[in-house]
């Protein structure tokens, strides 16, 4: 037969006599097959053949999967004719199967994206309703006190439950905000205002807004300036909140009697970066891949002791890049995790006059 260029489109055939004896095939069938032209000689046995495709020859008529040694998938199918013989007939259905995994794939990631939206949304709730009926109880408290006593309500209680109050609608501002960033992020619309930062005040001024957090937590807190009084052009109030972000996670996943450290420097490019190191409880590879999507959290249980609307790392992520740089995470399991906030060389600025003025005076 000729190699017709129609004999080359994935599908071949061979036609077998009443004694299973091979009598024809198309050009290309050992081709197609993965096997040497000598096997499909003439007068070639039809279960002999059958058992070089399969490790347990079926009887015809039959169907069976054949996976060719250079990978391809053939459909083959054995059936009777009409004159007594048996036709042999393999289609390449690689490609099929390829577009077949891609479907489970694509399921796989659209019902993983719905159950971390879902996910989503009832740590949502909970985060929004946790402060708002802190809010709720301690002002009805308040007010309550105010009209059965018949003297002025305790000062230090009134003191204590307006810091809750006030604390309480902290955590809901810094949360909407986090909100409208994600919202901003996703439609394109995020801006940075360029303030000029000095980088040693800015770590300092996060880690202060953390320090009652770690005190509460049994947890050792130090930072550590390398950059010798850099400045940087940045939008500072996103910054603060990046590393906000990166101490928060730093202190829920942190047992008690660790230690969390903040150091600043400048590497071997001349990049400034700002880490954040604990000895906490650490990440596999994989869930180092999973804790920078959206709305994705490592342990449930934990998580929901942690608190937190699990998009904060995402979030610190856009922000950098947003700069032009990078967030990098290193962690291992019951190692700790030291995440990295680099920031190019580009936004650097000169130290001011008065600093330099403060580094050369012995």
């Amino acid at each position: 037969m000729s190699d017709h260029p129609s004999r080359r489109s994935g599908v071949g055939v061979a036609v077998f006599d009443s004694g299973l004896r091979l009598h024809s095939h198309t050009a290309d069938m050992h081709r197609l097959l993965g096997l040497p032209a000598e096997a499909l000689a003439h007068g070639r046995d039809l279960t002999a053949l059958l058992g070089e495709l399969t490790a347990e020859p079926p009887m015809p008529p039959c169907f069976l999967n054949h996976t060719t040694p250079d990978g391809r998938l053939l459909r083959l199918v054995v059936e009777p004719l009409s004159d007594g013989g048996f036709s042999l007939a393999a289609a390449d259905v690689t490609s099929v199967r390829a577009a077949a995994q891609a479907l489970r794939e694509a399921r796989d990631t659209a019902e993983a994206g719905a159950r971390a939206k879902a996910r989503f949304l009832a740590t949502m709730n909970h985060e929004l309703r946790t402060p708002l009926n802190t809010v709720i109880g301690f002002a009805e408290t308040l007010a309550y006190d105010a009209a059965q006593s018949g003297s002025p309500p305790d000062q230090q209680q009134t003191q204590e439950f307006a810091l809750h109050i006030r604390d309480a609608g902290r955590r809901l501002l810094a949360l909407i905000d986090d909100i409208l960033d994600f919202v901003r992020i996703d439609s394109g619309s995020y801006e940075l205002a360029a303030d000029t930062i000095d980088v040693a005040r800015l770590v300092q001024t996060a880690v202060r807004g953390v320090e009652d957090a770690a005190r509460e937590g049994g947890l050792a807190l130090s930072s550590r300036d390398e950059t010798g009084a850099i400045r940087l052009s940045a939008d500072e109030r996103r910054l603060r909140r990046l590393l906000g972000h990166l101490l928060g996670n730093a202190i829920k996943f942190t047992t008690r009697g660790g230690a969390i450290a903040v150091v600043s420097r400048l590497d071997e490019a001349g990049d400034l970066c700002i880490e954040v190191r604990d000895n906490g409880i650490g990440m596999s590879p994989g869930d180092l891949k999973r804790v920078l999507q959206p709305f994705d959290q490592l342990d449930a249980r934990h998580a929901r002791r942690a608190g937190g609307a699990g998009i904060g790392l995402h979030l610190s992520r856009s922000i950098a890049e947003a700069h032009d740089g990078a967030l990098r995470l290193q962690s291992a399991p019951g190692e700790g995790t030291t995440a990295t906030l680099v920031l190019p060389r580009a936004r650097l600025l000169e130290p001011s006059p008065s600093l330099k003025l403060a580094q050369e005076t012995p």
